[in-house]
Order: C-alpha cells, then sequence, then structure tokens
C-alpha cells in the first residue's frame, strides 16, 4: 500500500460515514509470483506501478526532487517468527502462551546489528540520509537521483487522473547480498489511492432530523424506535408477510450487553488494556464518552483509564484521508464500543500521523514494541487489487510480519471486514460504502491476513426488555414504494450496505480453519474461478452492526445550524463490530485470570468446534425461516404514499448459512463463549 489511504469502517445511520494480495512468511503461504532475482540485486515486486506507463509519461523526475521512503527489514530469521508465533498461539503446541517480551522477541527475531550496518551503509553510500530506525523499517530521505542509484530505477513523472505523480520506471531493486535483510521498499511513488472519508450519500428516504427527547440531540433517523418492533408505520404495506417496523436509533450499551449475555457474567474486562489504532484524534473523545455514558445510564471511564497517543505536529496527508474531523466520529465510536462491552478495561487510542501505511504501521509497531495493550482494534481496511495499482507486495509483508511480532508478545490484532461484501465493481456505484477503485471481487486488507481476526458483522433484533430477539447478516437493501400500495419487485432490492467476506484469491489457507470453512467456500474465488488449493476465508467472527439496527454513538459535532455541540446518532458497520469484539475478548481474558489470550483465531476455531453453538450462535440470513425488514414512511407526494424497505441478510454474493459462512465466520459470540473461559 505504498502511499495508500486506508478508510475507516463506520456508517451513521441514515448519513454513511466512514486493505491486498501478500506473501506471508512462514505458517501461511500464499499463491502469487516467485521474485525474480540477478546476480547483483534483487528485484522489488510492485514496486513500478501500472499506471505508470510510456503513454502516461511525462519526463524524468528532477534530480533534486526530494523523496522520503520506508526500507522495510526482513529480521534474523522471519520463518522461526512465524513458527514461534503459531506455536504461542495453537492450545495444543507445547509452547502455547510461552509469550516473550519486547526485548527478548527483538533479540530472537528482529534484525541483527550487522543487518542493520550494512542497510545504513548501502542507503548513505547511495547518498540518501537516515531518518528513523525501528525494528521493522529504516526511514529515509533523499534526492530522487539518490533514490535511483539506491534502488537500481529512475523516478520519472506520470499522470494519473489529471495529476502528475513521481514513480520508478521500473521495478526498484536491493543489493543482492542484503536479500535476506530487506522485505521491500515504499513511498518510491507518491500517488496516494483514493480513501473512504466521512460522509456518504444518505439513502433515499433515510431522512436525517434533530430530536429532542430530554437528552442530546440525535442526528440519526426519524422516526425510529429505541428497540426492534416499537413502532411500525400504519400506512405502509407489509412486506415478507408481516409488517415491517420503524429503524432502529441506535442501541445503547446496555441494551447490548443484555442482549449478548455479557451482563450476566458480571465479566467488565477488568485489568486488560485494549488498543484502538485510528489516524489523527480528537481533543473531546473522553468527555464525550463520558457524556454519552451519562446519558445512557452507563458506567463512565474512570481516572486514568483512557489515555491516547497523538503526535498533531506530525499529522499530514490530511486532503487524502478526509481531513482530521472526517476521522473523529470512528475514534468515538471504537472508544465507546470497547467500552460498552469492556467498561473496566482501559483503552488506549494510538493515533497515527495519517490514514498512509507509513503512519498506520508506525502506530502498531509502536504498541507492540512497547507492549502497550494485548487487543488491538482497527476500524480501517483497503483493497489489495485497485485500478490505481496493486499494493506491494513488500508492505504487505511489513504488515504481516508485525503481527506475527504481536502474536509472539501476546498480542492479539482485530480488523473490521469490510462494509461493501465483495468490493464488486458491478455494486460500486450502488453502495454507500464502496472503493471506487475496486477492481476486482475481493476481500479487504488487513483483515483477509490470516495472523488477524477478522470480524464481520450481523444485524440483532433486540427487544424492549434488553432481550435477544434474532440476528442475522448485516446485508442491506433498499426496495421503494409501487404506487402506493406495494413494494416494488424484486424484492429485497438494490443492495447498499454489506459485510465484508469470502475467500482471499492471495493467502492460502490457515491451519486453524482446515476441515471447518467448507472446500466450497475456500476454492472458490470471488472472481468466479477455481483454486486448486484452499485459500483463507474471511470473516473469522461478527458481531452487531447493521446501519438500520444500529447501534448509538455521540461526540462533539456540527450541530443543524453550524455551532459545535454533542450529539448522538446511530452508527453501523463491521467498524461497530470489531470493537464490539475487542470489547468481548477483554471480558474473556478477564476471565481467564489476566493470562493474554494473543492471536485469537486458533482457539476461536477450536472452541467453535469443541462447543458449537454453546459458544458461538450460527447466524443466517433467515433465522427461524423469516425474512427481516424495517421502513420509512416518506409520506405524501402528489398524492401518493411513499416509502422505503430496507431488507437484511441480503449481501452481495454472501449469504450467512448454517455453519461457517462469509458474513459472519463461526457466528456471534453466545454467553457460553465468556463461560469458557473460566
Amino acid at each position: 500500500m505504498s502511499n495508500a489511504a486506508s478508510r475507516r469502517r463506520g456508517r451513521l445511520a441514515g448519513a454513511v460515514v466512514p486493505v491486498i494480495v501478500a506473501m506471508a512468511v512462514g505458517a501461511f503461504a500464499i499463491s502469487g509470483p516467485a521474485r525474480a532475482a540477478t546476480a547483483s540485486t534483487r528485484p522489488l515486486l510492485g514496486t513500478h506501478p501500472r499506471w505508470a506507463t510510456a503513454a502516461a509519461g511525462r519526463g524524468a523526475t528532477p534530480a533534486a526532487t526530494t523523496v522520503s521512503a520506508q526500507v522495510y527489514l526482513a529480521g534474523r530469521d522471519p520463518s522461526a517468527l512465524a513458527a514461534y508465533a503459531r506455536a504461542v498461539s495453537t492450545p495444543t503446541n507445547a509452547e502455547y502462551r510461552h509469550y516473550l517480551t519486547p526485548a527478548q522477541q527483538a533479540a530472537a527475531f528482529g534484525p541483527t546489528s550487522t543487518q542493520l550496518r550494512k542497510v545504513d551503509s548501502w542507503l548513505t553510500g547511495a547518498g540518501l540520509r537516515i531518518s528513523g530506525t525501528t525494528e521493522q523499517f529504516v526511514s529515509v530521505t533523499g534526492t530522487a537521483a539518490a533514490v535511483g542509484r539506491a534502488f537500481s530505477t529512475q523516478l520519472r513523472e506520470y499522470q494519473l487522473a489529471g495529476h502528475v505523480y513521481h514513480a520508478p520506471d521500473r521495478n526498484a531493486a536491493v543489493p543482492a547480498g542484503l536479500a535476506a535483510a530487506v522485505l521491500g521498499v515504499s513511498g518510491l511513488d507518491n500517488a496516494p489511492q483514493v480513501s473512504h472519508v466521512a460522509g456518504a450519500p444518505t439513502p433515499d428516504g433515510a431522512k436525517r432530523v434533530v430530536r429532542r427527547s430530554g437528552g442530546p440531540p440525535n442526528l440519526g433517523l426519524s422516526p425510529c424506535s429505541t428497540y426492534w418492533g416499537q413502532q411500525t408505520p400504519a400506512k405502509l404495506p407489509d412486506a415478507y408477510g408481516h409488517s415491517a417496523p420503524l429503524p432502529v436509533c441506535g442501541y445503547a450499551p446496555n441494551q447490548l450487553r443484555d442482549a449478548y449475555g455479557v451482563a450476566a457474567t458480571g465479566l467488565t474486562g477488568k485489568g486488560v488494556t485494549v488498543a484502538i489504532v485510528g489516524a489523527y484524534g480528537s481533543p473531546t473523545v473522553e468527555s464525550d464518552a463520558n457524556t454519552f455514558d451519562q446519558d445512557n445510564s452507563f458506567r463512565q471511564f474512570g481516572a486514568g483509564q483512557f489515555s491516547e497517543i497523538l503526535t498533531p505536529t506530525a499529522w499530514n496527508s490530511q486532503s487524502t484521508c478526509g481531513g482530521t474531523a472526517g476521522w473523529q466520529p470512528e475514534e468515538s465510536l471504537d472508544v465507546e464500543a470497547v467500552h460498552t462491552m469492556a467498561p473496566a478495561a482501559k483503552v488506549l487510542y494510538v493515533g497515527a500521523n495519517s490514514c498512509q501505511d507509513t503512519d498506520l504501521l508506525s502506530a502498531s509497531a509502536a504498541i507492540v514494541d512497547q507492549h502497550l495493550a494485548s487487543i488491538v482494534t482497527n476500524s480501517w481496511d483497503r483493497d489489495i487489487f485497485d485500478t490505481n495499482g496493486n499494493d506491494p507486495v513488500a508492505t504487505i509483508e511489513a504488515y504481516t510480519q508485525l503481527y506475527e511480532e504481536g502474536a509472539t508478545e501476546g498480542i492479539g490484532f482485530y480488523f473490521a471486514s469490510g462494509d461493501c461484501s465483495t468490493e464488486d465493481p458491478a455494486v460500486v456505484p450502488n453502495g454507500l460504502s464502496c472503493d471506487a477503485h475496486s477492481s476486482e471481487p475481493q476481500t479487504t486488507f488487513p483483515a483477509s491476513d490470516p495472523w488477524v481476526t477478522a470480524v464481520g458483522a450481523t444485524a440483532i433484533g433486540i427487544g424492549a426488555h434488553d432481550n435477544y430477539l434474532f440476528e442475522t447478516g448485516m446485508g442491506d437493501s433498499e426496495s421503494t414504494m409501487r404506487s402506493g400500495t406495494s413494494w416494488a419487485s424484486p424484492l429485497p432490492g438494490t443492495f447498499l450496505f454489506g459485510a465484508g467476506g469470502g475467500t482471499s484469491n492471495y493467502f492460502s489457507q490457515p491451519p486453524y480453519q482446515r476441515g471447518i470453512v467448507p472446500d466450497s467456500l475456500s476454492r472458490t474465488l470471488l472472481t468466479g474461478g477455481n483454486s486448486a488449493t484452499a485459500m483463507r476465508e474471511v470473516p473469522d467472527v461478527a458481531m452487531e452492526g447493521d446501519l438500520f439496527a444500529a447501534t448509538l454513538v455521540g461526540f462533539t459535532q456540527p450541530l443543524p445550524g453550524g455551532s459545535p455541540g454533542f450529539a448522538e446518532a446511530g452508527y453501523g458497520g463491521t467498524s461497530v463490530a470489531v470493537p464490539l469484539f475487542a470489547g468481548v475478548q477483554a471480558d474473556a481474558q478477564q476471565a481467564a485470570g489476566g493470562v493474554p489470550i494473543g492471536f485469537a483465531n486458533p482457539e476461536i476455531y477450536q472452541r467453535y468446534q469443541r462447543l458449537g453453538q454453546a459458544a458461538f450462535r450460527d447466524i443466517t440470513d433467515h433465522p427461524g425461516g423469516q425474512t427481516f425488514a424495517l421502513a420509512i414512511d416518506e409520506g405524501m407526494s402528489d398524492g401518493v404514499q411513499g416509502g422505503s424497505l430496507f431488507t437484511l441478510g441480503a449481501d452481495w454474493m454472501l449469504h450467512a448459512t448454517a455453519g461457517y459462512d462469509d458474513v459472519t465466520g463461526v457466528g456471534s459470540p453466545a454467553p457460553g463463549y465468556l463461560h469458557s473461559f473460566r
């Protein structure tokens, strides 16, 4: 993802707010071309972007142009790192939970002093200046001429989408003698990729108004219900044989804790630290969370329970990333969702200096290198295949290696699986959360990385007494009224929004999915082709995240009229589901006596095999054979009644079925999941 902006995964009910094929080291292999080699250099595949064509060429980059780049380090033994990460994460292995300290991990698997000295000598010998060094990468700056000397290429100018960017005129290369020390390089081209930022078209019929009911303003849908089925539009026709209720304004913390059975366990995540990685940061996030909790009769943060790491003077790429304010709703969503499920856990927000890879990697690496938390939740992602150029293998390898490092220390990474189903270009124009630059149906990254836990989403029905009614896969489609008397056919309608998932066409199937994920999924690619080998399937688990059966979030924002103030609204998306599940994992760690779960997937799938629906609810598109839908009454227009119907459990190419499926994975956590850790 060289210079690629990662998009947030958050959705506002009524207004949507808001990562790649990789080479996995060691245990989890990939499908893809092998690296070529020459006698003196080793090419770094993917560093020459496909948009840098002769036809788009605009001449050589001026030799004095300043370029910043990151050289990713392989460490002393990548295979041994992967093997140990697998061992400490597998319940049946003798090394299970024999975690390392950051110093032990770096000493065992980090780059050697000899490797670092040789890399430094190579880079500085070419005329580049080293601006920073971590276990993961070396940052350099210098002229375009020096970059060309170091990487055996030439930077040239190319036109792309009305702009001119520089890029290598062929794949960059490193000296063959450094092949074992260097994973790759990013930053040699400066073309950003389009990211999804705050704000998206409001669905037809989804009115956004200010409602007041004694508490703070609610900027979501109106009219709406406080629980499932509370109100039903009187003038709209039935759908699927029954009346469709109004959308949910937003489930409050106590509703979610009760419905998922967490409150009954008495677990609160005490003694556990959950880190959240996002971009930039909000100055009011803690006070907003406390205001939100007070308004919803929920436990507020105690002194020192919330903290954040921000470096505003280093923030960059704001225009590419949608602005700092564009990430504020996501930060509040993540903080409040983790706190909902784990109200006594410490929450650390780590704000990357942008939504670019270098900064996101740096933020995550800080957590690993300093062991700042044992659970890390991430509500951002990217597409692997992009019309502006596919992501370099080296960057993905760097992410994968970081997650392996975390696993050796007992740190687990959790990622949203995405909100546009398979990112199929055929639905991009209609979907509320689709990347317009997706070049083919695909799973997103890092969720598809075998070393992270991918969290999909469901739509949950919570009753008047905070009771669990049903759960179906997160997938919304819209149908409109026909002649004021019936819903337009065919139902369910136009796809708007759906949990990301499916079969990776890059990562091979990890051992923990063998025998659980059906071959019909793992060998069928989203492009329609078949794979000779089983591949990684996404997601692993799921929780609430629907757009219309939404989750309540509150933060300081512009109110109607322009003045800032605190307001609440219902949000949806896998960016809701992943911090909710991270909170559940904090509860599980507390139940296990505080011993970190670490990389959770082997244990998740083992519990699924051993306990079945006692640990994970089996989610389907039509629970109990019923199709659930919600409706909005739009009143009269030209004498004709208007309305919109939103059908749930209607993902694009994916289906929530009995057993493992590509919308909800093994399902959502049942009360028995937490009990199994005691």
